[in-house]
């Protein structure tokens, strides 16, 4: 069974962020970051579910009280200007975030000195000479793809002070994600219901491919691609639904499932079992979307809540499932993915929630190996370890 602790913070967490493992083993990553918003000084933080004993000795040589077990534990923190309103880690050491200032910054973690320092920073977004909010960022390698209010997007590099290219009018409304598709592709969604396709490659200063929801133009708020088909893509927005897209069919999301009553803020399939998939709401929800029983079981859609098994069969605030047509009009099917075609609607999907009991926004999320970790308006960081992934 799942072991949920919460961590009271005193901050209002806006995106938590795990630190990619070191290159020398396969071992799980024990260290996050955090970003703050809406607090009267924000803050980046490093914390640590680290070695316990070595914990307890530290503690016990300051005249401490060890922390309750799997408690995360404050390596380091840096003030930042503005709400943190994304962070991703480049590398071990740095990690980037972009801010409602409109600028992008870079930190290092000094490990000798228990440190966290701005080593770079741009002031990537503005209307005329006032700043506006960057609203996400990607990367890859040492090269960052930034998106905000302006609707436009740069690239950047992380030993270069001026950007390496920006393209100024790449959407006339709020950019609201972005995310590497392929090696020169980015993906991003807007505040018009908009998925588009930017090859980096070309030079022109348009999107190579638009795709966009039916109906209402519903703003898209976050956008995540499957770690191993990069065709399937999966986005969330301000009516809560889950829409999984596939990059090869025309315009139009291939499987909409209806979830969430209030807006989604984060999607993330799991990077290495990416049958499983994790989203958060405004509603104080985050759920454990299981798709390896599509294949293997024929029934209605079911929520679990940890410790009990509930069959919500058609109910339409979770097992409504819209499959659209594809472009020759026939029902799409997929043998290779339980999140594209018909599958996905017609069979059985255990939906998860993970941490019934919150009653604050969870604004963001990050999972590694069977750990979840997510932030809340709550000031609460959760920690949720032993999942069961299969």
């Amino acid at each position: 069974m799942a072991e949920v602790n919460a961590k009271f913070v005193s901050q209002k967490i806006s995106k938590i962020r795990w630190r990619p493992a070191t290159h020398q083993g396969l071992k799980q990553s024990d260290t996050f970051a955090t970003g703050s918003w809406d607090n009267v000084e924000n803050k980046v933080c490093l914390w640590t579910l680290g070695d316990e004993d070595a914990q307890s000795s530290v503690l016990s040589q300051l005249g401490a009280t060890a922390l309750p077990e799997n408690e995360p534990r404050l390596l380091c923190e840096a003030p930042h200007r503005g709400d943190v309103t994304d962070l991703v880690y480049v590398n071990h050491e740095n990690l980037v975030t972009s801010s409602s200032s409109g600028t992008v910054t870079v930190y290092r973690h000094h490990k000798n000195s228990q440190t966290l320092g701005v080593s770079q920073n741009w002031p990537a977004h503005h209307y005329d000479d006032r700043p506006c909010p960057c609203t996400g960022i990607a990367q890859r390698n040492e090269e960052v793809v930034t998106v905000g209010e302006d609707g436009r997007i740069n690239i950047l590099h992380l030993e270069q002070r001026q950007p390496v290219r920006v393209i100024e009018k790449a959407d006339s409304c709020t950019m609201n994600a972005v995310k590497f598709l392929k090696q020169f592709e980015i993906i991003t969604v807007n505040s018009t219901g908009q998925l588009k396709v930017w090859d980096l490659r070309q030079p022109a200063e348009e999107p190579s491919r638009i795709f966009l929801l039916t109906g209402e133009r519903v703003p898209l708020h976050c956008v995540d691609k499957h770690p191993n088909q990069p065709h399937i893509v999966a986005t969330g927005g301000q009516d809560g639904m889950l829409c999984i897209w596939d990059m090869r069919q025309d315009k139009f999301p291939v499987t909409l499932l209806d979830a969430h009553s209030g807006d989604m803020w984060e999607v993330k399939f799991h990077p290495s079992s990416p049958d499983n998939l994790f989203t958060c709401s405004e509603d104080a929800s985050v759920w454990h979307w299981d798709g390896t029983t599509v294949n293997i079981a024929v029934g209605p859609v079911s929520m679990q809540s940890p410790g009990a098994n509930v069959t919500t069969g058609s109910s339409t605030s979770l097992a409504r499932s819209l499959h659209l047509p594809g472009p020759s009009g026939r029902q799409n099917t997929s043998h290779t993915s339980p999140w594209l075609g018909s599958d996905a609607s017609k069979h059985r999907i255990e939906i998860t929630d993970i941490v019934p009991g919150n009653i604050m926004p969870i604004n963001t999320l990050d999972i590694e190996g069977n750990t979840l970790l997510c932030g809340t308006d709550g000031e609460a960081i959760y920690t949720v370890q032993n999942l069961t992934i299969r």
